[in-house]
């Protein structure tokens, strides 16, 4: 039992990173139905972000630096869908030019980050990274402990700003059905705008916790994007919160699995998940015929 406990325990505090990461993906899409292969590549930026402000004589932690991050994101997002996503989304949906267009910003991410930065590892280190605490014989990560608990107040913070706040129940709207959401005076452009910034400035603080014990270089982003995508539907294509769960049941696998099998092999076991899941509910754990937040 307390190997299984050694196995789970840091399943859940990694599985709540990948649910914020995820989080942010599923916001984009409930919304706007965009399948935005770019999502982990912000990731990565915001994680050469972090590194930058640790390492780069400012000495900031990582966690400390998350309302930053969060605003540099959030603006960047705003901006992608200024620039380039608002041209395939609504009236003008085009998946096909969604997925190249995502794709695309990716590589270009992924190479800016390759010309100045190079393919060498970097690491943030900040005190507590290799620390940590038993409780009896079970070992649990201060980093990790740290990452699981912002995805908490994060998670929180996302309810209330979707449930409590004009702009959010906004975005619930357009989500539903932004034909009626417009008749109603909505704007769903801007709408969208925000949608798209926020969905990705939550995965960028994803990123920014995952620094601090994940090891950064260009392409981290594609060990990733499958993660991500995997929870998404996992729990439901549109649902944030079936996102955040999808995200937490995948850590878990990955890591009880080890118990029983090689660590080489651990996304197995969540793709035998997925199939199966899929099978008895098509739509996901929290799906639904038509999208929903």
């Amino acid at each position: 039992m307390t190997e299984f406990l050694q196995f789970l325990i840091p399943g859940i505090l990694i599985g709540g990173v990948y649910a914020l990461l995820a989080s942010g993906l599923g916001l984009i899409f409930g919304v706007m139905r965009v399948v935005n292969f770019a999502q982990a590549d912000f990731m990565m930026l915001a994680m050469y972000l972090s590194w930058a402000l640790f390492a780069g004589g400012i000495g900031m932690d990582p966690f400390l630096a998350m309302p930053g991050v969060f605003a540099v994101f959030l603006l960047l997002g705003m901006a992608v869908h200024w620039l380039f996503i608002r041209f395939v989304i609504g009236r003008h949906e085009n998946h096909d030019a969604q997925v190249i267009l995502t794709i695309g910003l990716g590589l270009i991410f992924q190479n800016l980050i390759l010309i100045r930065y190079s393919s060498e590892p970097r690491v943030v280190a900040p005190s507590y990274a290799n620390e940590g605490d038993f409780i009896g014989d079970i070992f649990i990560s201060r980093a990790r402990l740290y990452a699981f608990l912002l995805s908490l107040l994060v998670a929180a913070l996302l309810f209330l700003f979707l449930n409590r706040t004009g702009t959010g129940r906004a975005i619930r709207a357009a989500s539903e059905n932004w034909e009626a959401a417009t008749y109603m005076g909505i704007n769903i452009d801007r709408t969208n705008r925000i949608a798209f910034g926020v969905g990705v400035a939550l995965t960028a603080v994803g990123g920014s916790a995952l620094v601090t014990f994940q090891s950064i270089t260009p392409f981290v982003g594609l060990r990733f994007v499958v993660v991500m995508f995997a929870a998404v539907v996992l729990g439901g294509l549109g649902s944030v919160s079936g996102a955040f769960v999808g995200g937490v049941l995948i850590g878990i696998i990955q890591s009880v699995s080890q118990v029983w099998t090689s660590a080489a092999v651990k996304n197995v076991w969540v793709f035998a998940l997925f199939l199966l899941i899929l099978y008895v509910r098509p739509n996901g754990l929290f799906g639904k015929v038509q999208r929903a937040i």
